[in-house]
């Protein structure tokens, strides 16, 4: 019970946090509830659909030795498959929705399906470390939740630029999904190559990926912040030589 709660835990404070952020005007909960469930759908998508594929074309590193074997591995066989699944189960939920009309809403939902991608994909990984359970939820509870959560909330962003039509072309579209494909590549990629070299080359992958965190982290509130003011900017500033009104009265 303790190691389910762990492993969830993590889960339900960032989708808190993220929803709690949308409090002008906040999706309904069965509409978030849904989308999470869309995201545990993206498993299923990932591992009988998309991975499937790309072992048939000879794209499976996972007993590659070398270090560029491992970052193809991060790519083919984490990173692609899944972030494709997860903007396909997105797509799927939100194509119809008429609940998604603010471009806050992009990030909110994305980051529902994301995690329900990650909220399972944690249990598995906790409970499968048997002993030593509590050393891998609190290291994922520190660094892969939160980074499933930055990889969904940098698709909701792009998702919602092109939808609103704040971003046009073939190349905003593809961020979409390359963004998040990107990150997290270079997230496993870090943490794949470093199993393969000697500890020192290994101990600059470590602080690699450590440099790689706090940027991903940053560029994560810049964007949550960066759609809260399209939906809300800020009033503008008084024609020259006009007063502006006063403050309303305070009670």
């Amino acid at each position: 019970m303790i190691a389910l709660a762990i492993s969830l835990l993590p889960v339900l404070v960032l989708l808190f946090y993220i929803y709690r952020k949308d409090n002008a005007s906040p999706e309904p909960p069965l509409q978030v509830i849904k989308a999470f469930f869309y995201g545990m759908g993206s498993i299923f998508v990932s591992l009988m659909v998309i991975s499937p594929v790309i072992s048939l074309l000879g794209l499976d590193f996972r007993t590659s030795t070398s270090v560029w074997g491992q970052f193809a591995e991060a790519l083919f066989g984490a990173a692609l498959p899944e972030e494709s699944a997860k903007l396909l189960m997105l797509w799927l939920f939100l194509r119809n929705n008429k609940y998604y009309d603010e471009y806050f809403d992009g990030i909110v939902y994305a980051a529902f399906v994301g995690m329900g991608f990650a909220a399972p994909e944690n249990v598995m990984y906790v409970f499968d470390s048997e002993g030593d359970w509590l050393t891998v939820g609190i290291s994922r509870a520190i660094f892969s939740i939160p980074g499933h959560f930055s990889f969904a909330i940098g698709m909701g962003y792009f998702y919602s630029l092109v939808h609103f039509g704040q971003k046009k072309g073939i190349l905003s579209r593809l961020c979409v999904l390359l963004v998040p494909v990107l990150a997290h590549w270079i997230y496993d990629g870090l943490l794949f190559g470093q199993g393969v070299v000697s500890e020192t080359l290994g101990l600059l992958f470590i602080l690699a990926f450590l440099v790689f965190i706090v940027i991903m982290f940053r560029h994560t509130s810049k964007g949550i912040a960066s759609l809260r003011q399209y939906d809300n900017p800020p009033p503008l500033p008084p024609l020259p030589g006009t007063t502006p009104p006063p403050p309303p009265p305070t009670t």
